[in-house]
């Protein structure tokens, strides 16, 4: 996780030694599978000590190394488009969290590829194909953007990763569901901010909203991290809890949902050139 020595002049400032992709590569499952044990193993959040540990474990030690942002479908289409312009490779390939719990193999109900949903990029993509060509393979940003798509509509958070407090260090994006997802089940039952909230939050014009009974599209049930509830029959949404995740905004079937741009905001890994043409103007 160390292994970055510079950007090179490009945008994702990234270059790690092979060696050291290689070996990052090969073994990040078996992080995965460590952090899953600390996440689930209820007893040890039953005793004072033991959960002050993995509490210091998670926010002074994991956290300020590599943690999550929460980006939205239109934001990775256009990371994706720059990625590829400037060369870097993409991969796609099984969910580590998965790999780490041996159950990589199950074919998702919601899915047409069984469990094709991570996402490495760069000189991180590259140890990924070169690690385990079964279970990675090249893909073009078109062809993911479209995944991307299909996965975030049967409720997906959709979230990039980084390394340290690097800007613009990004190394790998991922479609989440906390019945998998390790990180994201963390943040869920144990209160660790593992995703920051992306560029926006969702704001609900309660006169446009069609109503629980009418919509069909249940956002509030959507919503994994309960910014939004029913009142009167109605939505409202939290702007406090709200990440950005898109489930309302993007699909709201009477246009009551609609984001809203954070200012003076910036993300380390999905740095707002990365995500927005408006900025590069």
């Amino acid at each position: 996780m160390l292994a970055h020595v510079g950007h090179g002049g490009t945008r994702l400032h990234q270059r790690i030694p092979f060696p050291l992709d290689i070996l990052g590569a090969r073994y990040e499952y078996l992080v995965m599978k460590a952090l899953g044990w600390l996440n689930d193993t209820d007893w040890l959040y039953r005793h004072r000590p033991t959960r002050r540990f993995v509490d210091w474990l998670a926010n002074r030690v994991v956290l300020p190394v590599i943690h999550g942002e929460v980006v939205t479908p239109t934001e990775v289409e256009e990371m994706l488009r720059l990625v590829e312009e400037e060369g870097h490779p993409i991969a796609l390939g099984i969910c580590e969290c998965r790999h780490g719990q041996d159950n990589y193999t199950e074919e998702m109900e919601e899915g047409r590829d069984p469990n094709y949903t991570c996402v490495m990029i760069g000189d991180w993509g590259k140890g990924h194909l070169y690690s385990y060509p079964q279970h990675y393979k090249p893909i073009e940003a078109a062809e993911l953007a479209e995944l991307t798509r299909f996965w975030h509509r049967r409720g997906r958070v959709l979230n990039a990763w980084g390394i340290g407090t690097r800007h613009g260090f990004l190394i790998s994006y991922c479609h989440c569901r906390p019945d998998y997802c390790v990180p994201l089940r963390n943040q869920l039952s144990r209160g660790n901010r593992v995703f920051k909230p992306g560029y926006y939050h969702a704001e609900i014009d309660r006169d446009k909203c069609l109503g629980t009974e009418e919509c069909g599209w249940d956002c509030a049930g959507r919503c994994w991290f309960g910014a939004i509830r029913t009142e009167d029959g109605k939505a409202r949404v939290d702007a406090e809890r709200c990440l950005g995740c898109g489930q309302c905004f993007e699909y709201c079937p009477g246009g009551a949902a609609r984001a809203v741009r954070k200012r003076e905001y910036e993300l380390n890994y999905c740095c707002d050139d990365l995500l927005h043409p408006e900025s590069r103007a």
